[in-house]
């Protein structure tokens, strides 16, 4: 380390490293979040730079073309050294992009043995391998640009990258400040010779560490070792301040890390540029209407080829469930939940993840209940995807933990209210509308009995308008009582997302946190 560091004294251009990229790679909320990031903040004029593995997306010609992908003159290539002793090659390039007029570096293998493993589609397909190759990828990738004023890091897989993008900036002077972002929290834990110099290729060397209280000067090795080769833990000691989506789940955080990081912490929510102005235009272009009736015709062409289940009457109203298959999701919860709700449709959009068993689990539920529900695992456009969202009485996510919840966010900024178990960001979310006014209902997680009579209850406020068949009585003496009730939960829901959930607002966040961040590594720079 040199004997003074400089830091930054503002924040003006900003790497932001990720696994996922919204639209190029998407499995979950990760892909449009760090999307949402890099848009908000381009949008109060900082220079953004988005890097990542490529997946193989520069092999197909369609994302080359859509998002104008050219290579650069990079490469490194070397050997890495196993425990057991052998050298294992690897040779790596990159390929730059645009999306929404926003940079992004794209890191691809440049040999066979490599590409089979940091090419393949899936974005956590040989995910620690990809990891530890992208560390070395980017670290060697540092020496063509200008120095960032800011590193972001997005959830485990980016760890070691921010981490040796951290110590490469060091031995050059510049005290970068590392933003963590932990999305869903978890990751893997491994010996120290797979972040070492022989596999991933952090340095040895002793670094300043923010303590909150103080900066320690510790060896990465050491500090490894203290973690237990946690690899998000590690990122959470090593980064200058830590961000999650929701003060539930920072909470959730202190409770697993300890409370210690409140000092290092903070809050920015995801935001959606969704809008019903968009939606409805849409609709009326492509069938003249957007009557509820509408939603039918669009699963008839998006959803049922290749589809799961049935719908039998097009006469009941739709629930919609959109999410990945996995039980943290609970699709299984929705499903079962219409044997509390007679009168509901399900629609399940589905991300499979490779969960067989689990997925398995819901086919089984779903043939029992052949005839109200319908799965696809297929892509449904984005456009038609929003106007199913907009024509649904309600979109249910019946989640058993949730970090945030983009999906409920999305929802209500086209009007539509949402189901939600109380857990994690969701409860600050979905305001419950038995609290006097509202935009949804919370339920108890794990509770189909519950989550049943809150779809069948807002399936008669928001479709139908059968009051007399609401289940909850203060819903029914609400809806009684304000014939406009199912306009006011949509008003309130739009004015909800407008308040505290577009980019605006979400640039707002990231740029607080930024500049603790920026702080903590002024402090670095001085103790040095």
């Amino acid at each position: 380390m040199p004997a003074r560091l400089v830091a930054p004294r503002s924040i003006r251009r900003v790497w932001i490293l990720t696994f996922e990229l919204s639209p190029i790679v998407k499995v979950g909320g990760l892909g449009e979040a760090v999307r949402s990031f890099a848009r908000s903040l381009a949008s109060e004029g900082l220079d953004v730079t988005v890097m990542m593995p490529s997946h193989g997306r520069h092999l197909d010609l369609g994302v080359r073309n859509r998002y104008g992908l050219r290579p650069l003159d990079f490469m490194i290539c070397g050997e890495r050294r196993g425990l057991d002793g052998k050298g294992y090659g690897y040779c790596l390039g990159a390929e730059e992009g645009q999306v929404d007029n926003i940079r992004v570096i794209m890191f691809k293998g440049l040999d066979y043995v490599t590409g089979s493993v940091f090419d393949s589609w899936h974005p956590y397909s040989y995910v620690e391998e990809k990891a530890a190759m992208l560390t070395r990828a980017i670290k060697a990738f540092s020496w063509n640009e200008v120095p960032p004023d800011l590193v972001h890091v997005n959830d485990w897989h980016t760890v070691l990258a921010g981490v040796a993008l951290r110590d490469e900036f060091e031995k050059r002077g510049f005290a970068i400040p590392v933003l963590f972002t932990i999305h869903l929290s978890g990751s893997p834990s491994f010996p120290w010779h797979y972040a070492s110099p022989n596999w991933a290729g952090l340095d040895e060397d002793p670094h300043l560490v923010w303590r909150v209280w103080r900066h320690e000067l510790v060896l990465n090795k050491a500090l490894w070792d203290s973690v237990g080769g946690n690899v998000e833990l590690f990122g959470v000691h090593s980064a200058d301040a830590v961000q999650t989506v929701s003060y539930s789940y920072l909470e959730e955080l202190k409770g697993k890390y300890g409370t210690w990081i409140a000092g290092k912490s903070c809050v920015a929510y995801n935001s959606t540029d969704w809008s019903i102005d968009e939606v409805d235009a849409w609709l009326k272009s492509n069938y003249g209407s957007i009557n509820r009736e509408v939603a039918y015709e669009i699963i008839e062409r998006y959803v049922r080829p290749g589809s799961m289940g049935s719908v039998d009457s097009t006469d009941r109203p739709l629930v919609l469930f959109a999410g990945r298959l996995t039980s943290q999701k609970g699709a299984d919860l929705a499903v079962r939940a219409l044997d509390h709700a007679p009168s509901v449709n399900l629609v399940l959009l589905g991300i499979p993840v490779g969960d067989y068993g689990y997925e398995q689990y819901l086919r089984s539920l779903i043939s029992e209940r052949n005839g109200r529900v319908i799965m696809t695992t297929n892509r449904v456009p984005d456009m038609a995807y929003r106007a199913l969202v907009r024509l649904s009485s309600a979109v249910v996510v019946p989640s058993r933990w949730e970090p945030f919840g983009l999906v409920a966010v999305e929802s209500l900024a086209v009007g539509t209210p949402v189901i939600a178990t109380s857990v994690g960001g969701l409860r600050e979310i979905v305001t419950d509308l038995r609290s006097g006014h509202g935009d949804g209902l919370l339920t108890r997680p794990e509770d189909p009995v519950e989550l049943g009579n809150a779809m069948e209850s807002l399936a008669h406020i928001m479709w139908d308008h059968d009051i007399s068949k609401v289940p909850i009585p203060e819903l029914r003496t609400m809806a009684k009582e304000n014939p406009t009730l199912d306009s006011d939960i949509s008003s309130f829901a739009m004015s909800r997302v407008e308040r505290d959930f577009r980019p605006s607002s979400t640039a707002k966040q990231l740029l607080k946190c930024y500049e603790l961040a920026r702080t903590m590594a002024y402090y670095r720079a001085i103790s040095s």
